[in-house]
Formats: C-alpha cells, structure tokens, sequence
C-alpha cells in the first residue's frame, strides 16, 4: 500500500497552471507558493502542484531552501476535530500523475525562519526526488491570509 492510499491524500489526473510553472527532469512544479508570516520565529506552509511526466514511478524525499532552519514534508491529519502534522519522510508519484500540496492537506513545512516573509517575495526551494536528483523552484510569498496564489505575470 502506497502512503498515498494510507493518508487519503488526492493525487488528480491534470492540473492547471494559474502562471508559473518549472519542468525539469521529467516533472512539472505548479505554482509554488506560501502565506507572508506576520513575526518571527515562526514556521510556515509551502504549497505547489507537482505532476509526474515520466513513465516511471517518482520519490519525493525532502526539500531544502536557505530561508528556513529546517523544510520538511508534512500531512495534516484531523481526528475527532484536532489537527495535527505528521512527518513525511517520501512521497511515491505515479507515471502521469499529479500531487497538490495544499492548506489542511499535505505541504512543505519550514521551520525557524530567518527572516520575515513579506507578500511579493520569491524564494528558493528545491524538491529532492529519489530517481531524478533536484528540481529548483521559485516560491511566491501572497498575503498572510491566502488560500491559493495569485496568478504571476
């Protein structure tokens, strides 16, 4: 069984790009994106869609980016109304694809940042994959309340 299937996490059939995207290696990161954060410390949520265009299954093992201490992969799992964040240690991606990492479902978690994220910022981050090594993106800050990204000129 797939973490996917022991997570209920959606993986979706196409999906559609609102401005930015990257493809590299076979894969595509849909608009990386995060909330601007108010104060420090405090950690933060990256969200992004990333589709699989090889024939072959993916691993996304980690994810890196100078702005933070530590980025990890995260699921936010509700029981009995009370969220809490489960560690994600790799993703499988099946050939064709897509996985969105979204608000209350799983995301990129940073932890102590070292500077304020201010709305209109980008910044790095990579997406470590087992198969294909690392694909860079950049990450636009929205504001603080954002649900979704705004679409990039």
């Amino acid at each position: 069984m797939t973490l996917a299937a022991l997570l209920g996490i959606s993986f979706l059939g196409a999906a559609s790009a609102l401005g930015y995207e990257v493809s590299a290696k076979g894969v595509r990161v849909i608009d990386p994106w995060t909330p601007a954060t108010l104060r420090l410390p405090i950690g933060n949520s990256v969200y992004l869609t990333i589709v699989n265009e090889t024939g072959a299954p993916l691993h996304l093992t980690g994810v890196r980016t100078d702005v933070a201490r530590e980025s990890t992969l995260h699921h936010t799992l509700v029981d009995g109304g009370i969220a809490r964040m489960l560690r994600i240690n790799e993703v499988e991606i099946q050939p064709r694809e897509t996985l969105k990492l979204e608000p209350q479902e799983m995301h990129v978690m940073l932890t102590e940042l070292g500077a304020v994220l201010t709305e209109g910022r980008t910044f790095p981050l990579t997406l470590i994959f087992r198969e294909i090594g690392e694909v860079t993106v950049e990450v636009m800050v929205e504001r603080a309340t954002a649900q979704q990204p705004r679409p990039r000129p």
